[in-house]
């Protein structure tokens, strides 16, 4: 009889039981492999060994210092300490050590794990690698030159063939999701994507190309690092440099397990079954359909708009000259901003190098981007407050609606004072219908790993003008409204804040009257009727 049971109404309590966040299950920050030594890489100074002089604001817009003299074991140190790299450390009387990385990451939960495929290097052999944050080195988890191997998996992608060493970023699901749910697998891709967003940026500063592959067949390059795909799955590859002509054939193309290579399997770990259907429904099954998936996506259709304000873009008054290096070793995500002004030229030049297209086997230069940039401009020097488009290619802004929208700005950024005290909010959308008619589900990774390749952009850039950046949580279907009819049929994939950090960057308690008025009319407010 299903009433003595009682088990139903057990299992319900349970599930639906109000916590604060279940420390105790928390998945480590780093992946490890106990049985593996570590080598470790250059970091006798890494001020002066690992700097990065080259000036951000070209780097992050992917155009190169002058040409490299090639890829080395320095140079491959630098580009992992600069992209995921642990930056800083402190020590919080309340919460003890902590770890700041080079990029920013949704709840620093840091799903992104990286490894190096590589042909030799001076000073490193050819092999498959994977990045230890914690200690700084790498781990050989299989010896030879498994470059042919990844080239294929990504359906013969003459870049990943080419280049001395392709970074693979995988994803840990629970580690995102432990905190944020089924929502955490948006996060994950961000988080790929603002690491990308160094990697790259490193790369142009050292006088390297780089360019992202998120067309490869999965079960592949899972294999070859050593990703389970329950667990831990590859986002994406990032090829650094040029190739010399020859890539020889793997050692061996019959890939063993990868010994010491951890299960993955955490304690308490609470499933979300969306996650991994999601995730499989996305995957690319051989190196043929990955060939066939890689090209170019329609060029999206905007409306025009009547008022359209141009933005400086090549020369901000102050701040250019900062090196890429310094500007990611001091970043750190903005909580609190001074609601000032800002000036218009650097505002410019922070959207002008942030937006430029993002070099991938999706789109890149001259190629239309899979993503759209909206605005709600609260403060730029100029510009009147209000709802704007950003065209990249004219370095201008599409005027939508104008009006002060700081009241709105907090509430659609989840009743968050941060995006109300803004200078500005970036909101960067996608039109997934666009996008997943042309590339399928996996369409779906692409839009959201180059929206947090733009957000970490923003980031960079936004640093290297002296303001202060920050991600934040968003209402979906309510910001597609704010920015209609302009918007429709678009979705959020990542939003921005920017502006200029107060000198108190503690968060500031925040009610907007937008949720007032919605409170008031959830409890029946505006509903009742007099008799009569």
């Amino acid at each position: 009889m299903p009433n003595p049971d009682a088990q139903g109404a057990r299992q319900f309590h349970e599930a639906t039981k109000l916590t604060y966040i279940n420390l105790r299950n928390k998945p480590p920050l780093y992946k490890s492999y106990p049985n593996l030594p570590v080598i470790p890489l250059p970091s006798d100074d890494l001020a002066d060994d690992l700097a990065l002089d080259a000036p951000a604001l070209p780097s992050v817009a992917g155009r190169p210092a002058s040409a490299g003299g090639g890829l080395d074991l320095n140079g491959l140190a630098c580009l992992l300490y600069h992209s995921c790299g642990v930056i800083r450390k402190a020590w919080l009387r309340t919460a003890g050590e902590v770890h700041y990385r080079a990029a920013a990451s949704a709840g620093a939960l840091y799903p992104t794990e990286a490894y190096v495929v590589c042909g030799p290097l001076d000073g490193l052999d050819a092999g498959v690698y994977h990045f230890a944050p914690e200690s700084f080195g790498l781990r050989k988890l299989r010896d030879g030159d498994y470059r042919a191997l990844l080239a294929a998996a990504a359906g013969g992608d003459e870049s990943v063939a080419g280049a001395p060493a392709t970074i693979v970023f995988t994803t840990i699901f629970w580690r995102s999701s432990w905190k944020y749910r089924s929502r955490g697998y948006r996060y994950c891709h961000w988080d790929a994507g603002t690491v990308g967003a160094n990697l790259l940026a490193s790369a142009a500063a050292s006088g390297l190309p780089g360019k992202v592959a998120a067309g490869f067949a999965d079960s592949d390059v899972d294999r070859l690092v050593g990703a389970d795909r329950r667990n831990e799955a590859s986002l994406c590859l990032v090829s650094i440099g040029a190739g010399n002509g020859t890539n020889p054939e793997p050692g061996r193309v019959d890939l063993a397990e990868i010994e010491g290579n951890e299960s993955l399997v955490f304690a308490d770990e609470v499933e979300y079954p969306d996650v991994r259907e999601t995730h499989a429904s996305t995957v690319l099954v051989s190196a043929e359909d990955a060939a066939a998936w890689k090209g170019q996506a329609a060029a999206p259709v905007s409306q025009p708009a009547e008022r359209r304000f141009p933005l400086g873009s090549e020369s901000p008054g102050g701040g250019n000259g900062m090196g890429l290096g310094k500007v990611i070793t001091s970043r750190g995500s903005t909580r609190r901003y001074r609601r000032e002004t800002v000036p218009a030229d650097k505002f410019g030049a922070m959207l002008h190098h942030a937006t430029r297209g993002v070099p991938s086997d999706f789109a890149g230069d001259g190629s239309p981007s899979l993503v759209d940039t909206y605005l709600i401009v609260n403060a730029v020097a100029g510009i009147p407050s209000g709802a704007y488009f950003h065209s990249p290619g004219e370095d201008e802004l599409h005027l939508i609606r104008e009006g002060d929208f700081r009241e709105e700005s907090g509430h659609l950024c989840f009743e968050q004072a941060l995006s109300a005290d803004a200078s500005a909010v970036a909101f960067i959308m996608a039109d997934l219908d666009r996008v997943m008619g042309r590339f399928g589900n996996r369409g779906y990774r692409a839009a959201q790993l180059e929206a947090g390749i733009l957000g970490g952009r923003l980031y960079l850039a936004s640093y290297a003008l002296g303001m202060g950046a920050s991600g934040i949580t968003f209402f979906d279907d309510e910001v597609a409204e704010f920015f209609s009819p302009h918007s429709d049929g678009k979705d959020v994939m990542f939003v921005v804040t920017l502006g200029l950090t107060a000198e108190e960057n503690r968060v500031r308690p925040f009610r907007s009257r937008v949720a007032v008025k919605l409170d008031a009319l959830a409890r029946g407010a505006g509903q009742h009727r007099l008799p009569g």
